[in-house]
């Protein structure tokens, strides 16, 4: 226990604090609240885009999805994939510009000018107009989706920041007091708009006679980290980071997928790409391989666990496990991590850690070895497992991998739960023998 003992110390001492003060740091939340704010968008279409690629033919369900497909037309059911997850980067452009405007919340800024002008500037940075023939000039979606996440953070957070200075250096238009509100805060704008159209403008120049522009220029900065991220050490070291916030008493997926959640959403806009071009899917390491395959039930898998719980002897545990069952099914276990607890507590620290690993190999094998297919679609994390990581890959194999998932938790937290369940067994016997000495002893006649 003495090595146990000293990583909670570490934890509790070192790790937690830094995730702290991560987890509240203006401009991180700010991208992950922009991220978050595309949500909906990316949900509905991806899921879209599963439904106009049915994963083959041979049987009546799967004859009838294409009939059904061939006549609706296959264009009409993938439109809004193309506006929602392929132009992704352009929203998130605005939602990150917007949340800092608001966090830093200087006098002046108004937050959505903020990330009006964020837009603009990602769309000057991404897209340059291009001839297209009889159709005239077109802006290509190259880079307004997953390939233009780093140049929608960058101008997001540059926005704000430019107009704060702006701002405090008293460098705008100043209208009358006579003037409504929102009229001088349009007319705030022109001082920025002016400066980002000069500075992009220069970039793009420089960069065009090395054959770049801005997005390509940023994409190739970034490509080292974007290669690194879908790797096994990568998928590994993330799961492992969360568990152990997580044992601290920290939202761990908050804070480490607020910071390589723009990755992972790289990663599924490549899969998407590849899916539409017909080729093969490039990318593991998704936010469905960890919510729907290696976190059945929440972080560290612990729907197995409450299923045990739930059948307990001991009376607290019984009562946290029928509690956590039905939310520990959408994936939601707070009652379970601090009702037990498992927070610092050194009995369950080793399953703690050693289910999700586990699992994150089962699942990484299985799609790197192409047993079941790569994530194409980004249902809510709320959705049951099984039918969570069907409709992630579309493939019936998946729920069979969150099946053997669901076991392998079980198996690693069994012996611990086993000890700690004995433990409370003896702390409640006492509690039950007094209140059986009450029920047996003669009434109080007054």
């Amino acid at each position: 226990m003495s090595l146990i003992n000293s990583i909670m110390s570490f934890v509790e001492g070192v790790v937690a604090p830094i995730a702290g003060r991560v987890a509240n740091q203006k401009h991180i939340c700010a991208i992950k609240d922009g991220f978050i704010s595309t949500m909906p968008f990316l949900i509905v279409g991806s899921l879209l885009l599963v439904l106009a690629n049915p994963p083959g033919t041979g049987n009546w369900f799967l004859d009838a999805w294409n009939s059904a497909l061939h006549f609706v037309g296959r264009n009409n059911i993938v439109a809004p994939y193309f506006v929602s997850m392929g132009i992704f980067a352009m929203y998130s452009a605005y939602g990150i510009a917007y949340n800092l405007a608001e966090s830093l919340n200087t006098k002046g800024v108004n937050p959505m000018n903020s990330g009006m002008l964020s837009m603009f500037s990602f769309l000057l940075a991404v897209a340059p107009a291009v001839s297209a023939g009889d159709i005239g000039t077109v802006i290509p979606m190259t880079y307004l989706g997953g390939a233009g996440a780093f140049t929608a953070i960058i101008c997001g957070l540059f926005i704000p920041t430019l107009q704060t200075f702006l701002v405090e250096k008293n460098i705008r238009i100043k209208m009358p007091e006579a003037v409504p509100e929102k009229i001088s805060a349009s007319f705030d704008l022109l001082i920025p708009v002016v400066v980002m159209s000069f500075i992009l403008g220069v970039i793009n120049v420089v960069l065009g006679h090395f054959g770049l522009n801005i997005a390509t220029a940023i994409m190739a900065l970034f490509s080292p980290l974007v290669a690194a991220s879908d790797t096994y050490f990568a998928f590994v070291l993330a799961i492992l980071l969360i568990q152990l916030l997580w044992f601290a008493g920290i939202h761990g997926s908050s804070v480490v997928l607020g910071v390589i959640g723009p990755l992972l959403l790289i990663n599924l806009g490549a899969n998407q790409e590849a899916l539409e071009a017909g080729k093969a899917l490039p990318d593991i390491f998704t936010n469905p391989a960890m919510d729907f395959f290696v976190s059945i039930g929440g972080s560290g898998g612990t729907l197995a666990l409450v299923v045990l719980m739930a059948r307990s002897k001991s009376a607290h545990l019984r009562a946290i496990g029928k509690m956590s069952l039905i939310p520990g099914c959408f994936n939601i276990n707070e009652p379970v991590i601090f009702g037990t607890p498992i927070v610092m507590n050194p009995t369950f620290f080793i399953p703690w850690i050693a289910s999700p690993l586990v699992n994150a190999t089962i699942v990484w094998s299985s799609f790197k070895f192409n047993i079941i297919s790569r994530v194409i679609a980004l249902p809510p994390w709320t959705m049951p497992a099984p039918f969570g990581s069907v409709m992630a890959t579309n493939s019936m194999l998946a729920a069979v991998v969150v099946a053997v998932c669901f076991i392998v938790s079980g198996l690693i937290f069994y012996p611990f739960f086993k000890m700690y369940e004995k433990e409370l067994i003896k702390q409640e016997e006492p509690e039950l023998l007094s209140e059986d000495d009450v029920s047996l002893s003669p009434a109080r006649v007054n």
